[in-house]
């Protein structure tokens, strides 16, 4: 083989993302490191209302449909070029879409031109990316790592809160305030400038107030600013250092009221920003500042870079989860069970059985690693219907979960682990059932397959009381033995699982039989 042919194939290929944003569709094509992170090697932004056509008549015009198709066009040019397929491409939009009356024809269209089947980042989603974020800034920057940190991202259509103490997550919460959702609110055509910006601070100030009073208990240290608009004039406000700029909030006020007076050309020109871009910078400074504000706080920390390049990055490995994040997940998940009074100690136990189970029987589930994260939490929340009656709790447990935020998880991951909280006893889904039968033919095995794991992870703690300590599988043709250890009488479990495992047997073709080891 050549040295120029022996280069090409030691060079990982391109990879690409295309991001349909509030105010853009952005394309990212990145070349993967031995660390298993991704580099851009190319990236391209072109302007796009979706945020203002959304906000202003709750529906994509048709010039701005044409307007996405034709980007895709161009951007598929520019993948081929680059020799990179289809396959190797990933397509996601905005959270801000669902709120469309006709999302689903401009999803199909974008499907239709790209060939990919786009996905929607919801609130989920995209807390777990400003959270990426986040952490990646406390690890370069000691100060904020050490404190009682404060972030907040304000985004399109809705403010987040995430708050750390000594690096690990501590509380978080959504707001329904965003960037656009507050401009087009307050909008009043020849309105004066300054008569806009006072509406729209009062238009803040109602969902500042409850996020300060949701945080006043807690001690804040620090305020990190997060978000494509307050990081892309943060370097005009201070130096970077260890990551961040530090921003004074005199200086945030002056650069705000400076920008509200320039009319839309002006602004165009003094950021060299594109017209649509434009358009959230000054609610989005408005909104960083109400905040600073009403936490007293003299500055501001922002991080150093690109967010939209940051966040486009992530997403090339949106399927990956750390471990220190999927610790925070599953903290979150555990205040939710004290929330609503379930056994800690059986959950527990339950969800320690249900990752062993998951991670031995792989060869035979063949599922991703990132449904163990979703086993986990349903084995942890599997009871918490309990709280509203003991008769039919696995009801209960699904309506609770489907309108519980679960920190980490999008909406389709906090749907998959309701279902795994309803179907924790004997009775099986059904084609019919509500959530069950809007899922695809391939999600629905993969809730049967976990919801198998649960059964017999909650079986073996039967009596709540956690007997059996530990357990050794043991696959001997169509049996599947669970060796116990110093357990002599395990009749109870045994029964159980009798009664639940069924659905065990049918996914996986093992009867299970408990002996002692």
């Amino acid at each position: 083989m050549s040295e120029t042919l022996q280069a090409a194939a030691a060079t990982p290929p391109e990879h690409a993302v295309i991001y349909v944003g509030a105010a853009s569709v952005s394309l990212v094509i990145g070349r993967q490191d031995e660390k298993g992170q991704f580099n851009r090697v190319e990236s391209l932004d072109r302007p796009l209302p979706v945020a203002r056509d959304i906000f202003r008549s709750r529906s994509i015009s048709r010039a701005t449909v044409d307007q996405a198709a034709a980007i895709l066009r161009d951007y598929l040019q520019t993948m081929r070029e680059y020799g990179i397929p289809s396959s190797q491409l990933r397509l996601f939009t905005s959270n801000i879409l669902s709120e469309a009356s006709n999302h689903e024809i401009f999803l199909n269209r974008l499907q239709v031109h790209s060939g990919v089947a786009p996905s929607l980042i919801d609130d989920g989603n995209m807390t777990r990316l400003v959270y990426q974020i986040a952490q990646r800034l406390l690890m370069r920057n000691p100060t904020l790592a050490k404190g009682n940190t404060f972030v907040s991202h304000i985004g399109p259509g809705n403010t987040r809160a995430i708050y750390f103490q000594q690096g690990r997550l501590a509380a978080y919460s959504n707001y329904r305030l965003g960037i656009f959702r507050a401009r087009e609110a307050v909008a009043t055509p020849d309105e004066e400038s300054h008569h806009q910006l006072l509406h729209l601070e009062e238009h803040i100030r109602g969902v500042v107030d409850h996020l300060a009073q949701d945080y006043s208990g807690v001690k804040i240290d620090h305020h990190v600013a997060i978000g494509v608009e307050i990081q892309s004039v943060a370097p005009r406000l201070g130096k970077a250092r260890h990551g961040a700029h530090r921003v004074l909030e005199d200086d945030l006020s002056r650069l705000t009221d400076k920008l509200a007076r320039l009319n839309p050309d002006e602004l165009v020109r003094e950021l060299h920003v594109h017209y649509t871009g434009g358009e959230g910078i000054v609610p989005a400074l408005q909104t960083n500042l109400a905040l600073a504000r009403r936490f007293g706080d003299d500055s501001l920390w922002v991080p150093e870079g690109d967010f939209q390049l940051e966040l486009m990055l992530d997403l090339m490995t949106s399927g990956s989860r750390t471990a220190v994040f999927q610790e925070e997940v599953m903290q979150a998940a555990c205040e939710i069970g004290q929330r609503y009074k379930t056994d800690r100690k059986h959950a527990d136990h339950v969800s320690n059985f249900s990752r062993q189970l998951f991670r031995e029987l792989q060869h035979l589930h063949g599922l991703d690693s990132k449904y163990e994260l979703i086993l986990r939490v349903a084995a942890t929340l599997h009871e918490v219907g309990m709280f509203i009656s003991p008769r039919e709790h696995h009801k209960h447990s699904l309506y609770i979960l489907l309108n519980t935020e679960i920190f980490g998880l999008s909406s389709q991951d906090r749907v998959m682990v309701a279902l795994l909280a309803r179907y924790h006893r004997r009775y099986n889904p059904e084609p019919n059932h509500p959530h069950f039968s809007d899922l695809s033919r391939e999600e629905r095995m993969i809730v049967l397959k976990l919801a198998a794991l649960l059964r017999l992870a909650d079986s073996l703690d039967r009596s709540h009381a956690q007997r059996i300590k530990s357990i050794q599988l043991r696959p001997e043709g169509s049996r599947l033995n669970v060796l116990t250890q110093g357990v002599d009488d395990t009749t109870v479990e045994q029964i159980a699982i009798n009664s639940k495992c069924d659905l065990f047997r049918e996914i996986y073709g093992y009867d299970i039989t408990l002996a002692k080891s």
